[in-house]
């Protein structure tokens, strides 16, 4: 009886093992496929094949989600290497991104959108690669007319790196380069003086509660603000150049005064 069951143990361990190997050999093989269903799906994307592009994104992140022992929807970047698994991190983004914009599409309320934003900024948030996908949403919801410019704006306050509250609040109805502008006169204007820091800090300290009034301005309103704003950014830039032109030609006559005395 001893020697059977011996043998009978022998040859389960043996299943067991190449069961386990078989698994394994199974997880590899997919995990090998599932970059290539990504490309697919960016591809499918571009040509506007949407169908194609959520099975492959879909079938890409049930990969992964297999592979790190995860149920649906519970991959998080804490289940990554962030120096090793960085290109990785950076495609999940790209694929969440990418779904992102699809299921805004829907008009109508959908708990998919509202997951895939969250997971989006879930693997955006805190990575290398945040102030370049914080652009990329900025531009969208100023000229790709999103179904939920809600939801995109209040990714844009959590992704965003500006402390521009007002300027980011209108994100949707002004031009691209305001919002840039408004940094460069906080930088290279306001810090050199006085005044300019003791605005700057009154406005980080009030600029979230005036922001809030804005987003709950009429859309109208909202876009005679942006104008407004855009406006004034206009003539900001045009203090910029000359206050440099002025400080430029300034070098040069010290530069001169140097060579030839008087």
């Amino acid at each position: 009886m001893g020697a059977k069951k011996v043998t009978s143990d022998h040859v389960r361990k043996k299943i067991e093992d190449s069961m386990l190997a078989a698994e394994e050999e199974r997880k590899r093989k997919l995990a090998g496929q599932r970059l290539t269903l990504a490309r697919n799906g960016v591809q499918a994307f571009q040509r506007h094949d949407m169908p194609t592009a959520i099975k492959s994104f879909i079938t890409y992140l049930r990969i992964l989600e297999d592979s790190k022992g995860v149920d649906q929807g519970g991959l998080t970047p804490q289940h990554f290497d962030m120096k090793k698994d960085l290109t990785e991190l950076l495609m999940i983004s790209g694929v969440y991104w990418d779904l992102v914009k699809i299921y805004d599409k829907v008009t109508v309320e959908n708990d998919d959108f509202k997951q895939f934003m969250r997971k989006y900024i879930q693997f955006t948030k805190g990575m290398p690669f945040q102030a370049v996908c914080a652009e990329t949403l900025r531009k969208f919801i100023a000229n790709g007319k999103p179904k939920h410019p809600g939801e995109f704006k209040a990714a844009y306050k959590i992704l965003g790196t500006s402390r521009c509250f007002v300027a980011t609040s209108l994100v949707d109805v002004t031009e691209d380069q305001t919002l840039f502008t408004l940094r460069r006169f906080r930088d290279e204007f306001l810090a050199k003086k006085r005044w300019g820091r003791a605005f700057t800090i009154w406005y980080y300290r009030h600029g979230p509660s005036i922001a809030a009034r804005v987003d709950q301005c009429p859309q109208n309103l909202r876009s005679v603000l942006g104008r407004s704003l855009d406006f004034a950014a206009i003539l900001i830039r045009r203090t910029l150049v000359n206050d440099r032109a002025n400080a430029t030609r300034t070098k040069g006559e010290l530069a001169f005064r140097k060579i030839r005395p008087e």
